[in-house]
């Protein structure tokens, strides 16, 4: 587990990402060809893909982590008039350079996929989908381009409800997720024996705007 785990990000910076050398997609023009339009997870997907799948992007992350051909799947179903150029495909190819802060990368996945409400590839893509977005600093429900935190919460319950209903205290969801890695590794970074007389109380517990 990476020393960035045990501190997960909410706001600061990241570390330089790769040059921009190949085009770009912007998440207007992929909210524009969206197959369901107003969708909040059709929406997310083109917020993170936007963010993370360009090349130059601060936290590269090519095809969400799910290799080029499920990628491209999810392109046709969620964004069917949306043609990328042979260049920007061919680089969500690449390996993901699971180093630095996206070490936890795969913790982060194996955790969400182990509580999924079912193996089949939408829950996959939405695990890729939250464990991409966790790469950013933001909330996470920002980093998903998601309207409000109340989103972020039924998304998660939906896709994911066994590892939903054990955030008994509304904690962060970033830092709820980092608990449970700490937790399943037997790591205890916590200050106090209880969360209710910690003095970072509010850091995994106040409110997110």
């Amino acid at each position: 587990m990476s020393q960035e785990m045990l501190h997960p990000r909410s706001h600061g910076g990241l570390s330089a990402g790769h040059p921009q050398t190949t085009p770009s997609i912007g998440v207007w023009h992929l909210l524009g060809h969206n197959a369901r339009p107003g969708d909040d997870l059709g929406g997310a997907f083109a917020w993170v893909i936007a963010a993370h799948c360009n090349s130059g992007s601060e936290m590269f992350v090519p095809a969400l982590g799910m290799g080029r051909e499920a990628f491209s799947r999810l392109l046709a179903e969620r964004f069917p008039h949306v043609t990328p150029s042979e260049s920007w495909l061919a680089v969500q190819g690449a390996a993901l350079q699971r180093t630095g802060v996206l070490e936890e990368f795969d913790d982060l996945l194996h955790l969400l996929l182990d509580h999924a409400a079912a193996g089949d590839e939408l829950h996959r893509r939405v695990a890729h989908l939250v464990v991409t977005a966790c790469m950013g600093h933001d909330h996470l429900w920002q980093d998903l381009g998601l309207p409000r935190r109340e989103a972020l919460s039924t998304l998660l319950s939906d896709h994911f409800p066994t590892l939903a209903a054990k955030n008994t205290g509304d904690m962060k969801w970033k830092k709820f997720f980092y608990k449970q890695l700490c937790e399943r590794e037997g790591i205890n970074i916590c200050k106090s024996p209880s969360c209710g007389v910690c003095c970072d109380y509010d850091i995994c517990f106040g409110p997110e705007d």
